[in-house]
């Protein structure tokens, strides 16, 4: 039997790379410049890994949801209506076969996968599996890591420069606040606090940069 982990990452590589090289419409020596999906997948993944055992959840659910919750995604596509998690969960089943993935553990996987989109919530979300991988789908775009995506991606969709970052950057801690908030999971809670801060310092510390002229720093 192919081992699930390994069957994840081929399908979910390929569909990303195919969508990242059709997106930029470039490649060097075969890869896209960025493969986005993959990389905010990969963040999702560890954060999965990390927080499933700190939750009580099923660590084989959540690491499987989070490799799949966007294989069906592509860059660029209508945000409403937004099919992309129910797509992923119909898929699931079919990735799996002949792997060594429980069968009897698929139909949490997709639950979770069915309901980790949007970016806050009214409601905690339940079982603690699909609790887990919205916390960890939102917490990749929270922090260091996803400044990294963010700034690499941010010229496929259109011009940008200096100010321009700045001026989207004050839009996203206003969404960022909200994903903070929404946490399902006592440590989802502490590392999104502990991450938007790191994101709060550093847009401040570039409209400071910024400034005309540039404000002197605070003791």
């Amino acid at each position: 039997m192919t081992p699930w982990r390994q069957r994840c990452e081929e399908a979910l590589g390929a569909q990303s790379r195919a969508d990242a090289i059709r997106f930029w419409g470039t490649s060097h020596e075969g890869r896209p410049v960025f493969d986005y999906r993959f990389e905010h997948t990969l963040a999702a993944v560890r954060l999965a890994k990390w927080l499933a055992p700190l939750a009580g959840a099923d660590p084989d659910v959540v690491e499987c949801a989070a490799w799949l919750h966007d294989c069906r995604k592509v860059l660029n596509a209508p945000r409403t209506p937004d099919h992309h998690a129910q797509e992923a969960s119909d898929a699931v089943a079919g990735i799996l076969e002949g792997t060594d993935f429980p069968p009897g553990k698929i139909p949490a996987v997709r639950h979770a996968i069915e309901h980790h989109v949007g970016l806050k919530l009214t409601r905690r979300l339940e079982p603690a599996e699909t609790a887990c991988l919205w916390d960890a789908d939102k917490l990749s775009k929270l922090g260091a890591a996803s400044l990294v995506h963010y700034n690499c991606i941010s010229g496929g969709f259109g011009p940008v420069d200096t100010a321009t970052i700045l001026a989207r950057g004050r839009h996203w801690l206003g969404l960022a606040r909200d994903i903070a908030g929404s946490m399902n999971t006592d440590a989802g809670r502490a590392e999104a606090g502990r991450r938007l801060a790191f994101l709060e310092a550093y847009y401040e510390q570039l409209r400071r940069e910024w400034s005309d002229p540039m404000e002197p720093s605070t003791p």
